[in-house]
């Protein structure tokens, strides 16, 4: 089962990012991604993306103590790929980012509601698209950048 989907980092772009923080906090998150949608319904599969590479742009930086992460700029044409939105306005979408760290007990999630500054510099990454696939409860899962069809 997917149960998000976006773009997801390598281990040297994840590092680059972590030099990048100002406020790194006690957990650093090494599987970090863009979230694109969290429980896709079958239609909001992107199997025509799955395994591109993706270029965005690091556009700012927050931290407020409990999260640590930065905002995204997506390229014109991944835009209508992107519909996270917010939980509590459904018409909203969240500010595409990424959770660089964690303190102890944080929700990843709540990184969307930080206040980002703009970064002196921008920075160009790259990742690829691909599904947080789900092998059940307390079992973990893994990253797929191969097509999922739902039966």
């Amino acid at each position: 089962m997917v149960i998000y989907e976006g773009i997801f980092f390598d281990k040297e772009t994840v590092e680059l990012i972590h030099s990048l923080e100002k406020e790194p906090l006690s957990k650093p998150c090494n599987e970090i991604h863009c979230t694109f949608k969290f429980r896709p319904t079958k239609e909001e599969i992107f199997n025509d993306i799955v395994g591109k590479e993706i270029e965005v742009t690091l556009t700012g930086y927050a931290s407020d103590g409990q999260n640590s992460g930065f905002q995204l700029q997506l390229p014109e044409d991944i835009q209508k790929y992107y519909i996270n939105y917010d939980e509590k306005d459904h018409t909203k979408l969240k500010t595409p980012h990424i959770t660089a760290s964690l303190e102890e007990g944080a929700i990843p999630m709540n990184t969307k509601d930080l206040d980002f500054k703009p970064l002196p510099k921008k920075y160009k990454i790259k990742g690829k698209f691909g599904f947080w696939i789900s092998l059940g409860y307390n079992r973990g899962g893994y990253i797929s950048y191969r097509k999922y069809f739902v039966k």
